[in-house]
């Protein structure tokens, strides 16, 4: 097995761990996206907000009602009680009574506002919540598939790394320092074949001497252009 073919064989490998690792780079980056569902939390924590505050409101203004409602009944239990008898005191209880049933009927236009209101929030903390509980469930499942393709890929890369290392025992020093120097600046293409007497790379046509010398079992042979090693094939 000629060393060109070897470090073109360990670059077939180089290329695979590299794309397993944006794999699972990708993986994990999506694994930690969870702005949907911060945005369907946010959505459901404003809905309980307006749910608390709406409930608050009508119990609010019910408590007032109930209020006002005794105090007509105290004010009409002593204009028809018959203990008051002076005119001008039943007159100003009959005024006072008018005035707070008119403010009773008013408070209670506002009940039924809030009551609407309140109607209004549960549908949207409803609604808050299916889409909070669809958002988990989607995610839940999606995290599920990912970790499992993540599972394969950590096997695969495992085993690519041992393929690896199989693959450079006995490899020249200088030779895999050479290939590892080329891959970093030849943007993981170190070793081109040989195709039509050109480099596969660069496109570059190949000298009749450089072609045979790349044929060497031994010899690390450069195209002269763009200065990747060359395999023969």
């Amino acid at each position: 097995m000629s060393q060109p073919f070897k470090l073109f064989r360990i670059q077939g490998i180089d290329s695979q761990l590299d794309q397993a690792r944006l794999k699972l780079q990708k993986i994990e980056n999506e694994l930690r996206d969870d702005a949907a569902l911060q945005q369907a939390q946010a959505l459901m924590d404003a809905a309980d907000r307006k749910l608390a505050e709406a409930k608050k409101s009508l119990r609010s203004i019910e408590a007032e009602v109930q209020s006002q409602e005794v105090k007509v009944e105290q004010a009409e239990a002593a204009l028809y009680g018959g203990k008051v008898r002076n005119p001008k005191e039943l007159q100003d209880l009959e005024k006072e009574s008018a005035s707070i049933k008119k403010y009773i009927s008013t408070l209670e236009d506002r009940q039924l506002d809030m009551m609407m209101a309140l109607e209004e929030a549960e549908a949207e903390h409803q609604t808050a919540h299916r889409e909070l509980q669809s958002v988990l469930d989607e995610k839940a499942t999606r995290d599920s598939l990912l970790r499992a393709e993540q599972a394969n890929l950590i096997k695969e890369f495992e085993r690519l790394e041992t393929e690896r290392q199989h693959s450079i025992t006995g490899l020249p020093q200088d030779d895999l320092q050479q290939y590892e120097l080329l891959r970093k600046s030849r943007k993981g293409v170190a070793v081109a074949r040989i195709t039509d007497n050109a480099c596969s790379a660069c496109g570059s046509t190949l000298t009749p001497a450089l072609v045979q010398a790349a044929h060497s079992p031994t010899q690390l042979v450069k195209c002269s252009f763009c200065g990747r090693i060359l395999y023969a094939g």
